[in-house]
């Protein structure tokens, strides 16, 4: 998702840190819901938007393809963004994707305009010559025999979803319009309407569901934690649901290129649980449940083959811009409890430092594919279920299906931690046994002469039933 706008910090997931050995097997499986899995509080919401018990398996199918569609496209949007900026296979100058954006809009008459607007499509020729050299370069990148993480991830992918190499080059060039279609509805549209917040809500509804994360990320869910902790002194955590932990791919800003693409979350969240006297290292077990299936491969080699994390805030200090000493603190604690930890170094005014996972931390995570939308994972309740960053991709019904997903998978008195600012959450939790309890909001760093500090928020809810 985006990760900063306006004075808001929009934190993708978050971070984690694993301390056990759990057994190889699964414990859990992946299964799609069916009408009699829904809740009557829930059932009367969808039947008011015309869904009935013989209408909601042809729905359900529905969203689950046109999650599938989303998820192609959220990697290919990371696909564009990292040909416009990556300096590791070419020497061409970087292209911010906003402004390549505004650039092609800018650039094309009325008619076509109004046409790329409505539909994404534009004549080829109108595509900036810059664009096209660093795609040409590019593509050259996936056809050579190069070793690199991210270009290896993205050979993949074109293989996959443009198997015939004649027109690889065409294609990915209607992905780059596609993508920019998006950006500069957001960018120079939906941030400058009355009501900037709803607007760029409305257009995240129906995009690619990116896999986006950051360090950042952790601290809001480190503070959720230390409310659960400061309500319930005695409480021990178990086992733990990760919704969307994401994979730092190639986000549109603040690219970094100096370690391989990484999960962040499952890391992070291991770590805040035993630092705050939650969790038992060797009594815990955190299943990272993602969409998109090249994320929960990447978790489950991390497993086998513990990562040397590249921690990197995407934030910068700057004449204007600074850390919140808070933020500070926990960064330079970060990773301590399930790893060796290096100092906290500067490097052009963010905060960085490296953690090497230890392999009994690797040892208790898991990772489940899973359309949070239309299926639930069957097995052991989970004390915690976190999913930040995730609610926001979908629409009403989709976000209310989330929802009663989520409290079935948890154990009575359990918790779900999020950052979804909706009033809708709140009216669906209530009504399912899922109230909310407490929130919190964590400021990452202040800014001058702007409206307010970098922020983001938790909420905090409670199974009673």
């Amino acid at each position: 998702m985006n990760r900063l706008r306006s004075h808001t910090l929009s934190i993708g997931a978050a971070l984690i840190l694993g301390c056990a050995v759990i057994a190889a097997q699964p414990t859990s499986t992946t299964a799609r819901i069916t009408w009699d899995d829904i809740v009557p509080a829930l059932r009367a919401r969808l039947e008011a938007r015309g869904i009935t018990s013989r209408t909601f398996p042809s729905y359900l199918e529905g969203i689950h393809q046109s999650n599938a569609r989303r998820v192609r496209e959220g990697d290919l949007d990371h696909l564009v963004f990292y040909a416009l900026q990556s300096t590791r296979f070419t020497t061409l100058p970087s292209i911010e994707p906003a402004l390549s954006a505004k650039a092609l809009v800018d650039g094309l008459p009325d008619g076509e305009r109004d046409t790329f607007l409505r539909t994404s499509e534009a004549p080829r020729a109108r595509i900036p010559a810059a664009v096209r050299s660093r795609m040409t370069a590019f593509i050259r990148a996936l056809d050579s025999s190069g070793t690199d993480a991210r270009i290896a991830y993205f050979r993949a992918l074109v293989k996959s979803t443009f198997p015939d190499h004649s027109v690889r080059e065409q294609a990915l060039l209607g992905e780059y319009l596609r993508a920019m279609r998006f950006l500069y509805e957001k960018e120079f549209v939906a941030e400058r309407a009355i009501d900037a917040s709803d607007a760029v809500a409305q257009l995240y509804r129906s995009r690619g569901l990116s896999t986006d994360t950051a360090v950042e990320a952790g601290y809001v869910v480190y503070l959720g934690l230390g409310v659960i902790k400061s309500l319930d002194p005695d409480r021990a955590i178990r086992r733990v649901l990760i919704v969307g932990p994401g994979l730092d791919l190639a986000p549109r800003t603040a690219l970094l290129e100096v370690a391989p693409p990484e999960s962040y979350q499952p890391w992070a969240v291991m770590d805040a649980l035993v630092a705050l006297g939650l969790s038992r290292a060797d009594d815990l077990e955190v299943v990272g449940a993602d969409i998109n299936p090249r994320v929960v491969d990447h978790l489950r080699r991390s497993r086998t083959e513990p990562p040397t994390l590249t921690l990197v805030s995407g934030i910068r200090e700057d004449a204007n811009v600074k850390f919140s000493p808070e933020y500070v603190e926990y960064f330079a604690r970060l990773g301590r409890a399930v790893g060796d930890a290096a100092d906290v170094e500067g490097a052009n005014g963010s905060l960085r430092k490296t953690v090497r996972i230890r392999q009994a931390a690797a040892g208790a995570l898991r990772a489940e594919r899973l359309d949070v939308v239309t299926e639930r994972l069957h097995g052991p309740a989970f004390d915690l279920v976190i999913a930040t960053n995730i609610l926001p991709y979908f629409d009403d019904v989709e976000l209310t299906l989330a929802l009663g997903n989520i409290a079935s998978m948890l154990t009575p008195g359990g918790a779900f931690l999020h950052n979804e600012p909706r009033p809708l959450v709140g009216e669906v939790t209530s009504a399912i046994g899922l109230p909310f309890e407490q929130s919190r909001q964590a400021i990452i760093a202040t800014v001058r002469n702007a409206p307010g500090p970098l922020v983001d928020s938790v909420w905090l809810h409670r199974r009673n039933r």
